[in-house]
């Protein structure tokens, strides 16, 4: 059975959103150091200084000085914040930094960029999704079929590289069958992204995907100034592979070849990606949608198979997958 529940089309999140920290620098003419506040907060300092300032301008009243007004110093409005002499010292405003709480940025609700195959991003640490896949029949079978899946990242693809671990339970009827697989991932400059990745290294059960090495690459274009406006992002993958990346008749054979596939998605509007792929074998086309702006859903319905290449005709699938940060 073809898997897709380890490509539920929520990775693209990683390539867009990093933690959030904020930094402002209160402006020095209005901030002043701790002590310094805590003394004009204090009553018992506040009433000890009016009263020796009151002294002191009282003491300085006489027919020479008439510019003193008696009112403001008894109405307690003569604070001074000039020094009277050489000793005291001046006030000096200090800078505050006001340092936000760090908080993790939520994954943003972004659709996928592929259907069956992989593209070059993958998660990092702190980010996960789980997902479920269905079909409407299996290759050479009229049943319908369907797929569990669990996904992690670890370490940085950003500054070194993502390892993505993917978890897949193809048969949700016992959970006996399934496989693990595995994505080496890294951002690159001028918006490139290089994977390798293995699916279904580790199986358990009864699986019949079979072990596929593949190396991947995706460049994203940018066709607009804003996500915001239509056909504003292009997204490329291509790569090559083994396993279920071969030719339908090469599997057929047991011929150890490679295989060339990858995809194309536009994205027409924020919420909505255009996808043509070829999976090594046959076409697949499809949408995927992200339907709410601030909940990481992701649904993409396609087509699999439509050229006659590969298997006994066209098949409908659906992957499901929802992406969260720990």
């Amino acid at each position: 059975m073809y898997l897709i529940a380890d490509n539920l089309q929520t990775d693209i999140y990683h390539h867009w959103q990093n933690q959030i920290i904020h930094t402002t620098e209160i402006n020095s003419n209005q901030s002043a150091n701790s002590s310094q506040i805590y003394e004009f907060l204090n009553p018992e300092i506040i009433q000890q200084e009016k009263m020796i300032i009151s002294e002191q301008l009282l003491s300085q009243i006489n027919e020479d000085n008439p510019l003193i007004n008696t009112t403001e110093i008894n109405s307690g409005n003569s604070l001074r914040t000039e020094p009277k002499t050489p000793e005291e010292k001046p006030f000096q405003p200090q800078k505050l930094p006001l340092v936000l709480e760090k908080k993790k940025a939520k994954p943003p609700s972004s659709p996928g960029i592929t259907m069956l195959t992989p593209s070059a991003y993958g998660k990092s640490w702190g980010r996960a999704s789980v997902g479920v896949s269905v079909q409407s029949r299996a290759r050479f079978n009229d049943a319908a079929d369907g797929a569990l899946g669990f996904g992690f990242g670890v370490g940085d693809a950003k500054n070194s590289v993502g390892l993505d671990i993917n978890i897949s339970v193809v048969d949700i009827s016992s959970f006996e069958d399934g496989g693990i697989s595995f994505k080496l991932h890294r951002q690159l400059p001028a918006d490139f992204a290089v994977a390798v990745g293995a699916k279904n290294l580790i199986t358990f059960g009864n699986t019949d995907g079979g072990k596929s090495g593949y190396g991947v690459i995706t460049k994203m274009f940018s066709l607009q100034d804003s996500e915001e406006k239509p056909f504003s992002r292009l997204y490329v993958s291509a790569g090559v592979g083994g396993g279920q990346f071969r030719s339908e008749s090469d599997i057929e054979n047991q011929i150890d070849s490679l295989g060339v596939f990858g995809s194309v998605a536009l994205k027409v509007a924020k919420p909505v990606n255009a996808i043509i792929e070829w999976s090594g074998q046959d076409l697949g086309v499809g949408v995927s949608v992200a339907p709410f702006k601030n909940f990481p859903l992701v649904i993409t319905p396609g087509l699999s198979d439509i050229t006659g290449n590969a298997g006994d005709g066209t098949r409908f699938i659906l992957g499901i997958g929802y992406s969260f940060s720990f």
